[in-house]
């Protein structure tokens, strides 16, 4: 009997526990919904704003336009090569007009960052809630996915002149993975930078013409990168078309995107945070009058 009790006291026990992991578990998750809200639209200002918001239209329009990023872009190179001077500048100046064009488009949405390593770079620099960020990198991913499949039906493997849906692999025969590294960080530092000074910068009047020397970072980066490894400065870019590829397995090299991934994540995020700590120094301290 008392081997009964002890039994009877320890399920008892056990209940109890288990009540309790319950409520704290569920008392935690309407703690997470009161910390954060995923919106489409703003919070009516009346209402009390939760800690955190996350606007899914902006991280829909983040995957919306890296979609088509990736399907331009990358489908430039699809259907000229991008193997000599005048076909490496037909590439570069698609993405350059494509990042143009976008930004244009859902700008007002999500601030058109289409790039992971500038989102990185604003979120670093306290421009962007580090949540929002996450998700927005997370759709971008899911964009650029997106827009490489788009690319696998259009081109057959026979017509797609990269054999690798534009994916970014390095030059081995000729350049080293710290040559890449530098030059991936200096594009996309270059990138950021006028992001930060073009768009961002409370002393800069460009407005809605940001774009225009945005897409021309872009671009001139693309006319140093492109001979080395296609020019990534952007790891969302890279990541779908290397991954599609992959699985879809044109050619010999079809891993090489994925081998090379790391690089393009690593470089670029370089160059965002070097950005992100330059344009803290360039930030005034307080509204400055500028001169007309």
């Amino acid at each position: 009997s008392s081997h009964f009790r002890s039994s009877r006291s320890a399920g008892g026990a056990l209940a109890s526990c288990t009540a309790r992991l319950v409520h704290l578990a569920g008392s935690g998750s309407d703690r997470i919904a009161e910390m954060v809200a995923f919106t489409w639209h703003a919070p009516a200002p009346t209402a009390e704003p939760p800690a955190k918001v996350v606007s899914m239209r902006a991280a829909v329009a983040e995957m919306l336009a890296s979609a088509i990023f990736v399907f331009v872009g990358c489908g430039a190179a699809c259907a000229n090569g991008a193997s000599d001077g005048e076909t490496n500048l037909v590439v570069a100046f698609t993405f350059g007009l494509s990042i143009l064009v976008l930004a244009s488009a859902v700008g007002h949405h999500s601030g058109g960052q289409i790039n992971g390593a500038v989102t990185f770079s604003l979120c670093l620099g306290g421009e962007l809630p580090w949540l929002q960020g996450a998700v927005n990198v997370a759709m971008q991913l899911l964009g650029s996915t997106l827009g490489a499949c788009l690319l696998m039906a259009v081109f057959p493997c026979h017509m797609d002149k990269t054999k690798s849906l534009g994916s970014n692999i390095i030059n081995h025969k000729s350049y080293s993975i710290p040559n890449v590294l530098v030059g991936e960080a200096m594009g996309t530092f270059l990138l950021c930078t006028t992001v930060w000074e073009v768009a961002v910068s409370p002393l800069s009047k460009a407005g809605a013409l940001a774009v225009i020397p945005i897409g021309f970072a872009v671009f001139l980066a693309h006319t140093v990168m492109l001979p080395i490894d296609g020019c990534s400065i952007n790891p969302t870019r890279s990541f779908g078309p290397a991954l599609v590829s992959h699985v879809r397995g044109c050619a010999a090299n079809d891993a090489a995107g994925m081998r090379d991934l790391w690089v393009m994540c690593v470089g670029p995020l370089l160059g965002a945070a070097a950005s992100a700590g330059v344009a803290k120094v360039f930030r005034p301290l307080r509204k400055v009058a500028v001169a007309e």
